[in-house]
């Protein structure tokens, strides 16, 4: 599994394993079996004992598994389990302690996705890019709104304004390029009902550089995909672009009355490159 090149990540809970195979035969990129939020305190331990009987049947680096913190009662079985020769990576919630980040990738030897979310994380973010182990970083939406006091979700029916997670947004996918990890991947959208509200979620995202998009539902999958991918017309203007691009043989060239220079020659590239089999 290349998890810097994943775009669709499903959650699916631990303590439900007859959802597991749902979510592996799903059109997402990859499954998070998830130990920690969807878990009660009283069903972790059963649920982790369901997963490592299940993870031993599984085939090599197939799943990612979403651990509890690295501060509570479950965290030491939870790393151990993590060992598993099916889990491709850890995911790691409320991430703050680059220390035990490192200590994490050491023991379980495997890429850590950690979860920004919380103030101090973001204080830290540089260190925890750095840090031993860690391949990509994922944005905690609702938990970074619990900290921060934020007016954040909106009571149900009203518009959910992203606006005020710009700066934050930002920080995780300018740091990532920094550190030269792979594009962050974005908080979930709650709403698995709302196809349009979850497209237009996505392509905000993408505009801001993140990577992809954490899902909490199987029918996420392909409203998701279609957002990340390119739109007729980009696909066009890409076309015209890459035109105007061979006749100059590179040189500044104006297209549709717009000055067209080497970067964006790049990005009619890329749109193109996306349609483009792996």
């Amino acid at each position: 599994m290349n998890i810097n090149a994943l775009q669709t990540l499903l959650f699916v809970p631990a303590n439900r394993p007859e959802r597991f195979e749902k979510a592996l035969s799903s059109d997402a990129d990859a499954v998070i079996i998830d130990l920690e939020d969807a878990v009660p305190p009283a069903e972790k331990d059963a649920a982790r004992a369901t997963l490592a009987s299940w993870l031993i049947g599984q085939p090599p680096a197939s799943v990612l598994v979403r651990i509890n913190g690295t501060d509570s009662p479950w965290f030491n079985q939870d790393m151990a389990l993590c060992r598993a020769d099916a889990v491709a990576a850890v995911v790691v919630p409320k991430a703050e302690d680059p220390a035990a980040l490192t200590e994490l990738a050491n023991v379980t030897d495997k890429p850590l996705l950690p979860f920004i979310e919380s103030a101090l994380a973001l204080a830290r973010l540089d260190a925890i890019a750095d840090a031993n182990g860690v391949i990509r970083l994922l944005f905690g939406q609702l938990d970074m709104a619990l900290d921060l006091a934020m007016d954040y979700p909106p009571p149900a029916g009203e518009p959910c304004d992203q606006r005020p997670f710009l700066p934050i947004r930002s920080q995780l996918v300018v740091t990532s390029r920094a550190h030269g990890l792979a594009a962050p991947l974005d908080a979930v959208y709650t709403a698995f009902n709302d196809d349009a509200g979850l497209e237009a979620y996505v392509r905000e995202g993408m505009k801001l550089g993140f990577g992809g998009v954490l899902l909490v539902h199987p029918r996420q999958v392909a409203p998701a995909m279609r957002a990340m991918s390119p739109t007729p017309a980009q696909r066009a203007w890409a076309d015209r672009v890459l035109a105007a691009e061979q006749k100059s043989r590179g040189a500044v060239v104006a297209v549709n009355e717009q000055m067209v220079d080497s970067p964006v020659m790049a990005r009619a590239r890329r749109i193109l490159q996306h349609d483009k089999p792996s």
